[in-house]
């Protein structure tokens, strides 16, 4: 379960109590990002789903924006 922070932090900024440990998890959660089309998933720049994915594993936060 996901959650927006509290006013007064960066917009689009997600906290999580549980991050993925899995590779399968991650990928699953990378893929949730892709398909929101934020604009620092997609386009600043394009990162390789491999290695975002990768990279989710663990964390417990990101961020998101839209222009």
């Amino acid at each position: 379960m996901s959650f927006a922070l509290p006013d007064g932090l960066p917009p689009g900024r997600v906290s999580v109590a549980r991050p993925p440990v899995t590779a399968e998890h991650a990928n699953l959660l990378a893929l949730e990002h892709v398909l929101s089309s934020a604009d620092n998933i997609v386009d600043d720049p394009p990162t390789p789903f491999p290695d975002y994915a990768a990279d989710l594993a663990g964390r417990d936060s990101w961020s998101f924006w839209w222009d």
